[in-house]
């Protein structure tokens, strides 16, 4: 899919492009830029794994005897909301891996990182952005919130339980760019029909607050052509968003002659125009895809910069407020059967071409390719 898109009211244009039907699309561009982004300052939550598992009776068994486990040793409830993994790369690291990715494009590389309602891996060198979990009833969307001013940008993070406010504190600056990030995944499993209509509701009061919908590098196509459908609806510019944890550059970037970030900004916020490109990786099948970031989050890394070199020393469950231990502490013996199994899962999903029970049983597979 490739076109622009008109509304009626200020002029919107975005186009699509893909690098393996044209490898000529950024040619005549100067810059590209890498937006959404994690790194090991990132907490990503381990409340799916109970969504995923109810998937397959085989690990919802494992789920339920850990949690059967957990409640009789610790005499209280497995809450997997009190647990979280962290993606493996530094934030140098990440930059150099996103820049490298656009530099081989023969393009200047702008990168944005944005972890979870975190902004310690700004650090003073790099952009002030973040990924805000904006809470709303009777779920959650995620704010990509981009090029804060340095010396107010830890201010956001108060702001996420208050969506209305958020959006008039994010008014008063100019050059922050606000994207809703993948829009229409319903992450909390509360329902397709449900999660959009919370989400259409939230446009239906901040549109004109959100600058871009996000076409996510991490989700199946046939979301991103919905989420063109309501870019193009509420007149609202389409970005990228890779959405990267693992070691695996951004499936896709914007292609830009802005020479600065403040630049690109304005050329999508006032101008309205995105020009976003798709990277060979995105053509993969989703469900390959997904199973090669579990495997590079749950591989070893040796020169981790913290010294977490297992995976399980980069896993965490917080017991009691402000009692935080890593996975490797729990379980100093070796893996519960529960992760060995999950580990197995994911090895097979990536490695076999027989696809077709995971796609009954997981669901993960939701192919409609460019």
């Amino acid at each position: 899919m490739r076109g622009t898109y008109l509304q009626k009211g200020d002029p919107l244009s975005h186009q699509l492009h893909f690098q393996w039907k044209n490898s000529s699309a950024s040619k005549r561009f100067r810059t590209g830029v890498s937006l959404h982004s994690h790194t090991l300052h990132s907490k990503e939550l381990l409340d799916f794994i109970p969504r995923f598992a109810a998937k397959i009776p085989a690990l919802r068994t494992e789920v339920e005897r850990l949690t059967e486990q957990f409640q009789r040793y610790h005499g209280r409830p497995l809450n997997f909301r009190q647990g979280w993994w962290t993606p493996p790369l530094a934030p140098h690291s990440a930059v150099q891996l996103e820049s490298e990715q656009i530099l081989d494009l023969g393009l200047h590389p702008l990168v944005s990182l944005t972890d979870h309602d975190s902004l310690e891996a700004h650090g003073g060198r790099y952009l002030a952005s973040v990924e805000l979990t904006v809470k709303l009833q009777p779920s959650f969307v995620h704010v990509g919130i981009h090029n804060l001013p340095p010396s107010r940008a830890q201010e956001v993070l108060a702001y996420g339980a208050h969506p209305s406010a958020l959006m008039g504190w994010l008014s008063q600056f100019p050059n922050v760019l606000v994207v809703l990030n993948h829009p229409l995944w319903d992450e909390a499993g509360i329902g397709a029909a449900t999660h959009r209509a919370m989400v259409e509701r939230f446009l239906a009061r901040h549109d004109r607050d959100i600058h871009a919908l996000e076409l996510n590098g991490l989700r199946p196509w046939k979301e991103n052509l919905l989420v063109t459908e309501m870019a193009h609806a509420w007149n609202i510019p389409a970005i990228s968003g890779g959405d990267r944890h693992g070691t695996e550059p951004n499936a896709n970037i914007n292609l830009t002659n802005a020479e600065t970030f403040d630049q690109f900004v304005e050329e999508v916020r006032y101008r309205r125009v995105s020009e976003v490109l798709f990277m060979p990786q995105y053509r993969r099948p989703y469900a390959m895809r997904i199973a090669a970031n579990m495997m590079e989050i749950l591989n070893d890394q040796p020169g981790h910069a913290l010294g977490w070199h297992r995976w399980s020393d980069r896993v965490f469950y917080e017991m009691q407020p402000g009692v935080v231990r890593s996975l490797s502490e729990y379980w100093p013996g070796g893996e519960p059967a529960l992760i060995r199994f999950f580990l197995l899962l994911v090895r097979v999903l990536r490695t076999s071409g027989q696809l077709a029970p995971v796609r009954f049983a997981s669901g993960l597979v939701q192919e409609c390719r460019p």
